[in-house]
């Protein structure tokens, strides 16, 4: 008999655990995979963005939906808490652009080990290959039936994930969880995507470093890969939910990319104009852009580059910066949850205690990390949902 058993040892799952445990609970954490944090294990190309440094109310403005939601759990252990705890237990850390947290060593495992260690510190029992297939509820609270057997508990917390990167375990268990006890879901989406193009572009293997996406009036900012069959990075993965809403209502989407985000369509007029006049166009363009990206704004716009920028006229010296500034790409509508970072949508927030993760429907019950509605932009935010919300689960259990 247990205090608690937890479903799923990725960031979320080990945390709960670690937490509740350190509280005296007996903790059993049921994990399908053969070792613990898979998923975390290949976050930030196998680096481990662990968590983004901003304080709660600008973290929270980089969470999409129901950010409120969180921000219990955040000042709770959010990001200054998750450095310190990582720092505490060995880890050298460092910071780097836009608030970033890794590990020294730029090695997730340093981050799965350190959890490891606090599981085996604070005596958590822990079954691999252990896939569940039902909970049920009986006098003292729940049974866990699963392929290799069954576990009564009185707290169930469940951190399965959601349905993205399913190579990991990731294969929506949770979800069929939550129907099973009623819990209210809200739609599942693909969050987080790259984005194929109607027509992909020749300049596959491109990468900007700073760029601003537009659509309509939500803008985003980052790097921008070019692929051979659209765009990724953050940028993109920023803005791509928004596009998927997007074709909810449109069958044809646009999007407009910034390549020059810090010039406006006068600044660069302006030092066009002022450029060396007897010089190539190209070679202007080449100051803030690749040759192969120059090339090709050249000749969308229709213009030689070899042309002498003195013999350019005015309008198509605009027809240039407006590509620069202003371009547009046709969206292909071809979106999968499996194939995203992240899944929007989840166990419905207004049936979740926010400040024990608790559910309102089914007592016992907890629900953490990415299966619940709430997530944010690439850059540390959807690790750290899950560290704070595991956390606060495993710290409520009585």
């Amino acid at each position: 008999m247990y205090d608690v058993i937890v479903i799923g040892a990725g960031p979320a799952g080990m945390m709960a655990s670690i937490t509740a445990a350190r509280n005296n609970k007996r903790v059993l954490l049921l994990e399908k995979n053969s070792n613990l944090g898979k998923k975390l294990l290949i976050t930030g190309g196998g680096r481990c963005n662990l968590t983004n440094l901003k304080n709660v109310n600008n973290f929270c403005k980089e969470v999409s939906v129901n950010s409120n939601s969180l921000k219990y759990s955040l000042n709770v252990f959010g990001p200054k808490q998750i450095y310190n705890y990582f720092s505490d237990l060995g880890v050298a850390l460092k910071v780097e652009d836009n608030d970033r947290v890794f590990p020294k060593g730029d090695d997730s495992t340093l981050i799965v080990d350190a959890l490891y260690s606090e599981l085996k510190r604070y005596n958590v029992f822990i079954n691999y290959n252990c896939s569940v297939i039902d909970i049920i509820s009986n006098d003292i609270g729940y049974t866990i039936y699963t392929n290799i057997g069954s576990f009564r508990t009185v707290n169930v917390i469940v951190a399965t994930g959601s349905r993205s990167y399913p190579k990991t375990g990731s294969t929506g268990d949770g979800y069929k969880f939550a129907n099973q006890l009623n819990q209210p879901l809200t739609e599942l989406y693909p969050a987080q995507v790259p984005l194929k193009l109607l027509e992909p572009l020749p300049l596959t293997g491109i990468t900007i470093e700073s760029v601003k996406i537009k659509l309509n009036n939500i803008v985003k900012e980052g790097s921008i890969l070019f692929t051979h069959k659209g765009v990724s990075g953050p940028a993109v993965f920023k803005i791509s939910e928004y596009v998927y809403h997007e074709f909810k209502n449109k069958e044809e989407v646009a999007i407009f990319i910034n390549f020059l985000p810090d010039e406006t369509e006068e600044s660069l007029f302006e030092k066009m104009s002022e450029y060396n006049p007897k010089k190539e166009i190209k070679s202007f363009i080449k100051e803030f852009l690749p040759s192969r990206l120059t090339k090709y704004i050249l000749g969308v716009s229709k213009i030689n580059g070899s042309d002498k920028i003195t013999i350019i006229s005015n309008k198509n010296k605009r027809i240039i910066i407006n590509n620069i500034i202003n371009y547009k790409i046709y969206i292909k509508n071809s979106f999968m949850v499996e194939t995203s970072l992240i899944t929007g949508g989840g166990v419905d927030l207004r049936y979740i205690n926010n400040q024990t993760m608790e559910s309102t429907i089914n007592h016992g019950i907890y629900f953490v990390g990415e299966l619940l509605d709430v997530h944010g932009s690439t850059g540390g935010y959807n690790i750290t949902i899950a560290l704070a919300t595991g956390y606060v689960a495993g710290s409520s259990i009585t």
